[in-house]
């Protein structure tokens, strides 16, 4: 299903270099270019470049700060040491804002208006689906969020801010429905391939991506029967796992274009740390505990960055399913995969799950295990944070320096919005505390 690098690069090298340039942290850049007036540019142009801006921002800024919030990672200097402990302006998500909104939602109205007005249905599942993984990284640290009037030009410079339980949540699953159906029919006169950077073209691939996201949207939802049947029909092995294959060579993964401009900022967290000592996780440990800079064994310049995995969804079984065998299958499908993630063979991962603390066997699993488990196995992944937030697991507590006496939650919402949107929210001094609708 995956295709290979080499088929892309001289299309795609100005692009990974556009998109990764944004990764980099200047967090006094105004957005002043006008997110409501984007480029006519064909489809087969304008895809990639949205789907590397999704990558680019979900191993970016969503993993600096969310799995620093669950304490994956630790900010140790200059401002990520302020970050660290809650000393964050909403200044500082301006440019997380601005990739959304300026390069992926306002190019996605267009990507599905010429897609439709083209009958073609591929391009336009793809959109589809896109869009909602969009609209559910957003609304995951934002909540409510502009989405009904946004994107409209002069006709409407200051869009509402849509409810996320009554909007935005039932967007994202008749886009996933929608794209489903998509799939299924005819493609049209032009389909998609090496301009689609995640999966190449193939569809199958695609229709296996949006049950994984209706999968983590059910779990949003508490719904774990239909969680539980979204992600059996969702990806069958790490081949299947939705993401990008960084080149290295100065187009780097994002974790390893922020290490190279601001190391010594971001380190491993202690908190991390002793869960998997505790668990006498030594090798997967050995790997992820090493200073973060050019030499780190798995935060490597040409890292694989993916958004959605097969062991995410053998955790969502685990977590969700009632059978005890296939729970217990499912537990120990997703620990082997972290460790084929991190480099580690059929001898390391043997010799951990050949604990008794770490496999009890079918039957006997907890909660605690397993979420434990997938919050070491989706290392930097955001998604981490969301399970912390629906589960509480594994515990932690604010840092001893914090500003507040409870973990960060969300995100504040970006200056610029405050400024310029006469429809943002009034501002909250404490909503980096505050829970979104889902996080109950």
């Amino acid at each position: 299903m995956k295709m290979k690098f080499k088929k892309l690069i001289n299309v795609l090298t100005i692009l990974i270099v556009t998109v990764s340039l944004v990764s980099c942290e200047d967090f006094f850049d105004n957005d002043n270019a006008d997110p409501n007036k984007p480029f006519d540019v064909p489809i087969s142009a304008a895809l990639p470049s949205v789907q590397l801006t999704i990558v680019d921002s979900y191993g970016g800024l969503w993993s600096n700060f969310g799995n620093m919030f669950i304490q994956q990672v630790e900010g140790v200097e200059r401002q990520w040491e302020s970050f660290n402990r809650y000393d964050i302006q909403p200044v500082r998500y301006n440019q997380s804002w601005g990739q959304m909104y300026e390069n992926v939602f306002v190019e996605l109205r267009v990507i599905t208006e010429k897609a439709t007005d083209g009958g073609l249905n591929h391009y336009l599942g793809i959109a589809k689906v896109t869009e909602a993984y969009a609209l559910m990284m957003s609304s995951d640290v934002w909540g409510d969020i502009p989405y009904t009037e946004a994107g409209l030009g002069d006709a409407n410079n200051n869009p509402a801010y849509d409810d996320h339980a009554t909007v935005i949540m039932p967007a994202i699953r008749t886009l996933l429905t929608d794209a489903l159906a998509l799939f299924d029919g005819a493609p049209g006169s032009i389909t998609p391939g090496s301009d689609d950077v995640l999966y190449g073209g193939d569809v199958d691939a695609w229709k296996l991506a949006a049950h994984g996201l209706l999968a983590r949207y059910y779990l949003r939802l508490g719904d774990n029967a239909n969680a539980l049947a979204e992600a059996k029909m969702s990806l069958g092995s790490r081949a299947d796992n939705m993401g990008f294959d960084y080149p290295g060579a100065g187009n780097d993964a994002p974790w390893f274009g922020f290490n190279d401009v601001r190391q010594g900022d971001i380190e491993f967290h202690p908190t991390m740390r002793g869960i998997m000592s505790g668990l006498n996780d030594t090798d997967r440990l050995g790997v992820l505990d090493n200073t973060f800079d050019g030499s780190h064994p798995y935060l490597t310049a040409d890292q694989r960055q993916d958004i959605l995995t097969y062991r995410e969804m053998q955790f969502v079984i685990a977590e969700t399913s009632t059978d005890a065998a296939e729970q217990h299958t499912a537990y120990l499908n997703g620990i082997r995969a972290s460790f084929e993630e991190f480099g580690l063979g059929d001898a390391e991962y043997n010799s951990y799950v050949g604990q008794a603390t770490i496999d009890p066997g079918a039957g006997n699993l907890t909660m605690e295990q397993i979420m434990t488990q997938k919050y070491i196995a989706l290392f930097v992944q955001p998604e981490a944070n969301v399970d912390w937030r629906r589960t509480g697991i594994p515990a932690i507590t604010p840092p001893a320096d914090a500003t507040s006496t409870v973990v960060a939650r969300r995100w504040f919402y970006p200056e610029n919005e405050y400024l310029f949107n006469e429809n943002a929210p009034a501002r909250n001094s404490n909503l980096l505390f505050e829970r979104v609708d889902w996080d109950n």
